[in-house]
C-alpha cells in the first residue's frame, strides 16, 4: 500500500544549523542522487528537501530516518550527541542521553531498548510551543501518549487534538504530523516499530 506525498511544514520558528543540510547534500552528492529521487525515496516534497539543505527548515527525527535511508546512511550520522546503544530493561529519569536535529529546540530522550533485535523503540519528545513537524510518512505503526500539554495531530487528513493523558495509534505509512497548540513545552511518549538507530 502506498501514500501520496502531502506538504512542508507551515512554519519553522526556531534558528536552524545549516551543517544538517550541508552534510546532507554532500552525502547526496557523493552518491550522485538528485533532490528529486531523495524526495521521492524518502516521501517528501522536492521543495522540502531544497529546504533542509538550505539550513531553512529542519526534519523531524522520523522524516531525517527516511531522508538517511534514502542516502544509505543512518540517522545517528546526522544528530546532534547520537545516543550510545546499550541495552538496558530499564530507563531512569534523569540519566537518559538526550539527542536533537538540526538547531531546533526541540529534543528528545532515548528510551533504551532492553535486548537485541527488539522490535519496539521509543523516546521522549519535547515538543517547543508553535512547533509543526513537516508532514510525513514512514514504515511501521506510531503510538504516542501525551504526558503534558496540548497537541494537534494530524493523522491522513483528519485532525485529531490530545491533552494530557491522551494516546493516539496509527498505520505510519498514512500521512502525518503533530503541531504543539498549547502555551507551553508538550512532552510525548512516542513507541514505535521504526527503528530509528540501528543495533
Amino acid at each position: 500500500m502506498k501514500f501520496e506525498k502531502r506538504s512542508d511544514p507551515v512554519e519553522q520558528s526556531t534558528p536552524i544549523d545549516p551543517s544538517l543540510g550541508q552534510r546532507l547534500r554532500d552525502r547526496r552528492k557523493e552518491l550522485g542522487k538528485t533532490q528529486q529521487q531523495v524526495a521521492e525515496e524518502a516521501s517528501l516534497t522536492v521543495g522540502f528537501i531544497s529546504q533542509i539543505e538550505r539550513g531553512i527548515s529542519t526534519p523531524s527525527l522520523a522524516s531525517l530516518y527516511n531522508v538517511a535511508k534514502a542516502l544509505e546512511s543512518t540517522v545517528d550520522q546526522f544528530v546532534s550527541a547520537a545516543p550510545a546503544r546499550q541495552h538496558s530493561v530499564v530507563s531512569h529519569s534523569g540519566q537518559r542521553q538526550t539527542y536533537k536535529v538540526g538547531g531546533t529546540s526541540r529534543f528528545y530522550e532515548f528510551l533504551e531498548r532492553g535486548f537485541p533485535d527488539a522490535k519496539l523503540n521509543a523516546c521522549l519528545s519535547h515538543v517547543p510551543p508553535g512547533h509543526a513537524s513537516e508532514m510525513m510518512s514512514h514504515e511501521g505503526e506510531d503510538f504516542v501518549y501525551l504526558v503534558s500539554g496540548e497537541m494537534l495531530y494530524e493523522v491522513d487528513g483528519v485532525e485529531y487534538r490530545l491533552g494530557p493523558g491522551d494516546t493516539l495509534h496509527f498505520d505510519s505509512r498514512r500521512p502525518h504530523r503533530g503541531t504543539n497548540i498549547g502555551p507551553g513545552t508538550a512532552l510525548e511518549l512516542w513507541v514505535g516499530t521504526m527503528q530509528l538507530f540501528p543495533e
